[in-house]
């Protein structure tokens, strides 16, 4: 490919009234489902459904990597993952609930770690509890990208394995990696004393904002984006250049990546773990091997544990 091509394809489609205001406004959206459904558990599948719609039309209408738009067989098939994601995380939640709830509550009592600001108005709790949560997600996601026994554990390459990203990546999860997912909030609202009310605020813009950072759609608005990541930094993480991948480790809070020197900013050609995309049950196995042109951590640490 020339390399003017090349440039070309690397460089997103701008579109200045979208990239500045859809972040904004979806996470505001966000809140405000919430809010009106009662600061709810079910508020964060509301508005979960509601930004998928939205996303779908930018990513049909303005998307960021044109070449990237996907076919409706590829569209339902991540529609069927993310809704086996939703299941599983449900399930996981439930057990997290039943073994880790009432230790974490003991430890709280005994150790009196009942630290978190119930008192503040809720809607700063929101925050508070979505940037604690990611600063915990930030270290769990960067140990993973770091070793090859923990790359291959939470089952990560099947997140990263998918080329061209839409925001239905977002639940392209393996079952393996829900059990770290579900983890950063439990922790603190277990172990702290954080409250129901706030919990299902913050994960409702957390679900929210990974659906925006994985779109085909550019968004980058100016002062949000020192806090909060954007699909342009997530996108870079997805990059199939392994040195570009580790890079951004935060989904919802690029704050952690640029306080502790993980920030990286710069064109990506291509997501995915090489030149090819896994086929769906290559992708469920990669945790045991991983294709010949995988560069991964868990390649690069085994070099030999790949299929031929």
């Amino acid at each position: 490919m020339p390399v003017s091509t090349l440039a070309h394809a690397m460089t997103p489609r701008r579109h200045p009234w979208i990239e500045t205001l859809t972040h904004p406004v979806l996470l505001v959206g966000a809140l405000a489902v919430w809010w009106v459904l009662d600061r709810s558990e079910e508020a964060a599948l509301v508005a979960l459904i509601a930004t998928q719609a939205v996303l779908a039309i930018l990513e049909a209408r303005a998307p960021a990597m044109p070449h990237w738009r996907q076919t409706l067989r590829q569209k339902l098939g991540l529609a069927a993952v993310y809704l086996a994601t939703l299941v599983v995380l449900g399930l996981v939640l439930s057990l997290y609930g039943w073994l880790l709830a009432p230790p974490l509550a003991q430890a709280r009592d005994a150790w009196g770690l009942a630290l978190w600001p119930n008192g503040w108005p809720l809607l700063a709790q929101v925050v508070l509890l979505y940037f604690a949560s990611e600063f915990i997600y930030y270290w769990i996601h960067r140990a993973i990208h770091g070793s090859g026994v923990f790359w291959r554990i939470s089952g990560h390459g099947f997140h990263h394995a998918y080329q061209n990203m839409h925001a239905l990546n977002a639940g392209a999860t393996h079952p393996l990696e829900v059990l770290f997912l579900a983890l950063p909030a439990l922790l603190i609202t277990a172990l702290l004393g954080g409250g129901a009310e706030a919990a299902a605020g913050a994960t409702t813009l957390l679900v929210v904002n990974a659906s925006i950072v994985h779109a085909n759609v550019h968004t980058d608005t100016p002062g949000l984006r020192w806090l909060v990541t954007s699909s342009a930094h997530h996108r870079r993480h997805h990059s199939s250049v392994f040195d570009d991948s580790n890079s951004n480790y935060s989904c919802n809070a690029i704050v952690w990546d640029r306080l502790f020197g993980t920030y990286s900013a710069g064109p990506v050609a291509q997501t995915g773990i090489g030149p090819h995309e896994p086929t769906f049950m290559q992708k469920l196995l990669l945790p045991l091997r991983e294709p010949v042109y995988a560069d991964t951590a868990a390649a690069r640490d085994h070099p030999t544990q790949r299929d031929t």
